[in-house]
């Protein structure tokens, strides 16, 4: 099976005036000093994995606390993705990622644009127009965010996105425009009621065993795990192990945040089939010791579910870990190192062999 993003490309988003990234492989390890765009590469896949659905565009700004908690009709707070923030501007040029190797649409941008808006005064519908295609009447400009996918389009005012951070729903490009995605954050493992849904697609499924072998990396006594609680305000979904050590259930962070940072990599690993995996800072919480086995699993689930990993690091100890089990597997690892030069990123693609040589005469990787 070939990687299901050969190559990205990344134009105004953040941090990245140009990036260009080829030869990607089924797994990929990302390095690069701090404020190199590390973070920033797995944000771009997510939009385009997305469709751009302004759920993960207001994950993405809450996460970073760039949402401010106020107002944002005038689009500041989301020009916080396009390059050059926070130097504000009323003529932001569009962001675009665009990866080649897949099926689905490649090119996602995301732009600004000046609307007409008319409502229906029945039932309160509101139709917006280019500015070049008003006709005669009132109404009401508004700025809005567009979101092309392919050769759709669509247009969001700045408050939906607002609302969207406040918990409602809204319309998107639909599904057909999504590939399966799952982002484990840097902290990914500390709040395990996160996980609940997750767990329950692979519960009682021939996926589940995969996540328990993936915890027996750390603990091989681990037998069996559950999730317990339900959803709502007072209560929390609590991840649950049994060990053959011990005679009853215990909570899965009793071992510790290593078994928790591996529990949410596993867990989204199997749930990411046919999709993208998009790991932060891989190796938090990890001994070094157990490292070269979870990269193990890594590739072997990956190739197995069809997955395309996408993971970051800084730490050696992860990238000779990842360079041994590349060494191991016919499918392609890949090391992504990027360097700031000015006010420009740069990549260094480096395959297996080649990450060998560098790993072998200690030559500077991260």
């Amino acid at each position: 099976m070939t990687p299901k993003i050969g190559t990205i490309s990344i134009e105004r988003f953040r941090a990245f005036r140009e990036l260009k990234i080829e030869g990607l492989g089924r797994v990929n390890l990302i390095t690069g000093c701090n404020n190199t765009g590390k973070s920033s590469m797995l944000e771009a896949l997510r939009l385009l994995a997305s469709g751009g659905s302004p759920a993960v565009i207001a994950e993405i700004i809450r996460y970073r606390e760039e949402d401010m908690g106020e107002s944002d009709e005038g689009g500041f707070q989301i020009s916080s993705l396009f390059n050059g923030f926070p130097r504000w501007s009323d003529t932001l040029e569009t962001l675009a990622v665009i990866a080649k190797g897949v099926e689905r649409p490649t090119t996602l941008t995301l732009s600004f644009g000046w609307y007409t808006e008319k409502r229906n005064p029945e039932t309160g519908e509101r139709t917006f127009l280019p500015a070049e295609q008003r006709s005669s009447g009132e109404f009401d400009w508004v700025r809005l965010l567009v979101v092309g996918l392919g050769s759709g389009k669509k247009v969001y005012p700045l408050e939906h996105l607002r609302r969207v951070a406040e918990g409602y729903d809204l319309p998107d490009l639909g599904d057909e425009a999504r590939m399966p995605c799952v982002f484990v954050s840097p902290y990914g493992g500390e709040g395990t009621a996160a996980l609940g849904a997750l767990w329950d697609k692979v519960a009682l499924s021939e996926l589940e065993k995969d996540v328990v072998q993936a915890l027996q990396i750390i603990d091989p006594h681990i037998s069996a795990v559950s999730m317990v609680g339900d959803e709502g305000p007072r209560r929390s979904r609590i991840a649950m192990a049994r060990s053959e050590k011990l005679s009853r259930r215990v909570p899965l962070r009793t071992f510790g945040d290593g078994m928790n940072r591996l529990f949410g990599i596993a867990i989204s690993l199997v749930n990411a089939r046919n999709g993208l995996l998009l790991i932060d800072e891989f190796e938090n919480g990890m001994h070094y010791s157990v490292q070269l086995k979870v990269w193990r699993t890594i590739f072997h689930l990956a190739q197995w579910l069809d997955v395309q990993v996408f993971a970051t690091s800084h730490s050696w100890d992860a990238i000779e870990a990842f360079q041994q089990a590349a060494a191991e597997t016919p499918e392609e690892g890949t090391l992504v190192r990027l360097v700031r030069k000015g006010e420009d990123i740069i990549p260094t693609v480096l395959h297996k062999d080649e990450l060998k040589v560098a790993v072998r005469q200690r030559i500077e990787a991260r």
